[in-house]
């Protein structure tokens, strides 16, 4: 297997410029576990407090937009409580 992270060199990047990226990829192609790691690391690293949250939830309520917001929400929140960062 090839080392999760160098499979998506751009994301280090936009996340510097502090942009927004979209991972697109088939099915079981290791995009989770690029992404965990990514956030594991640049949360080691200590400038940067990385979540990864799947928007995925919110599909199930369709165009009900306070629906999605909720939703999403509640996963980030979710989240934020299994990360294991202190609360403030």
């Amino acid at each position: 297997m090839l080392p999760p992270v160098p499979r998506i060199p751009e994301a280090r990047t936009l996340i510097e410029m502090d942009r927004y990226f979209v991972l697109h990829a088939p099915r079981q192609t290791g995009k989770t576990t690029s992404l965990r790691t990514l956030a594991a690391e640049l949360t080691a690293e200590g400038d940067t407090a990385a979540l990864m949250v799947s928007c995925e939830v919110a599909k199930a309520v369709g165009d009900n937009y306070a629906a999605a917001e909720s939703l999403l929400l509640n996963a980030l929140r979710e989240a934020a409580n299994r990360s294991g960062w202190p609360k403030k």
